[in-house]
């Protein structure tokens, strides 16, 4: 009996699971470089957040210059 409701819950949760693989929404992320000029930088946030319409995090200083994450 366990068993059996093992499997019920198995296949109600791989059901689940096929339907949400085929939602259509593709998430990709990423970090641009900029390198150390601040306003080349910023340029690339806006059009990584206002042209290509991405969400895009703050712009930081690490090691080899400025960077920010973006995702979708």
């Amino acid at each position: 009996m366990i068993a059996v409701a093992a499997m019920v819950v198995a296949v109600a949760c791989g059901g689940a699971t096929a339907a949400h693989a085929a939602d259509p929404v593709v998430q990709a992320q990423g970090e641009v470089a900029c390198g150390y000029d601040y306003d080349a930088c910023w340029a690339k946030w806006y059009d990584y957040g206002f042209v290509k319409n991405y969400i895009v995090g703050e712009i930081y200083y690490k090691g080899g210059g400025y960077h920010f994450y973006w995702w979708n």
